[in-house]
């Protein structure tokens, strides 16, 4: 998934240069091949190198965790599975939901799938069957562009391209929405493990951005933690420390002040067990 997601990175970069030709309609449609590759290598070197990070990262929690099937942590798709099992029981608004890890698996194989045949159509559509040159003028500049022709324009026997990459465009954009969801669900109740501090964040990061491997990574010597246990000891820690700050009784708010808010971190960062900084990913990075 992150693969499609870092094609934009090139996309934004290569479209502050300016490549040279005829501006004709085949040395237009070339350049814009040319742009298409160029991309395509770039994404996959990034991909390649946050897959390796996440690879190393979740195969090393699932070594410590005991799972037989750590190896998947190297291979796409079956990653996704492999950090469910870790997980566990996931809530989904108030719902139990077991297998969490094998419906985002296949949610992200179905949404790998159609982004796949989505830019194979775009390759095969770029010749000059289905495209025109229009001049536009600018003030007193003429500016030559690539327009995609009217349907009544292309060979019928190809028209069917033309509507496939419509459907797939608005397929891709709804999927994409549900893959999300079941990304922050699952990576939720991951990090409630191994990032109790704040796992929505970090389910955010590995969810909207594509650096799930480097999150993963990260955490990667973190012990696990049961998330109700460790958010008591935290109230717990922080009542005692504003009883001794205000004098106050033991969970009581000081004398003359409203109820103490609960979930107001004045206690630093706390492991997995209580104690600092264990549970802290960038510490020993």
């Amino acid at each position: 998934m992150e693969f499609f997601d870092w094609m934009g990175v090139p996309q934004a970069i290569l479209g502050f240069f300016n490549f040279d030709g005829d501006q004709s309609l085949d040395s237009i449609l070339a350049i814009q091949m040319k742009m298409l590759v160029i991309t395509l290598i770039v994404a996959a070197g990034l991909y390649l190198l946050g897959h390796l990070f996440g690879g190393f990262g979740l195969y090393k929690i699932a070594k410590r965790a005991g799972d037989k099937f750590a190896w998947m942590a190297f291979v796409p798709i079956l990653n996704t599975y492999l950090a469910g099992r870790i997980a566990g029981e996931t809530n989904v608004f108030g719902f139990k939901v077991k297998h969490m890890g094998v419906l985002a698996a296949i949610l992200e194989f179905v949404y790998i799938a159609v982004n796949v045949f989505t830019l194979v159509l775009s390759m095969l559509m770029l010749n000059n069957t289905f495209y025109g040159i229009v001049d536009r003028k600018v003030g007193e500049t003429v500016f030559r562009s690539l327009e995609m022709k009217a349907i009544e324009g292309i060979p019928t026997e190809l028209r069917w391209m033309v509507t496939a990459l419509n459907v797939v465009n608005i397929i891709e954009i709804v999927w994409y929405f549900v893959v999300l969801f079941a990304f922050i669900m699952l990576y939720s109740a991951f990090f409630r493990k191994y990032y109790a501090r704040s796992p929505f964040m970090m389910a955010f990061l590995c969810s909207i951005f594509p650096v799930r491997g480097y999150v993963l990574f990260a955490v990667r010597n973190n012990a696990p933690v049961d998330y109700n246990e460790w958010m008591q000891e935290r109230l717990r820690r922080m009542q005692q420390q504003q009883a001794q700050q205000y004098g106050a009784p033991y969970g009581q708010p000081p004398q003359g002040q409203g109820p103490a808010e609960p979930f107001t971190d004045t206690t630093g960062s706390s492991s997995a067990d209580g104690s600092p900084s264990d549970d802290e990913p960038f510490s020993d990075i």
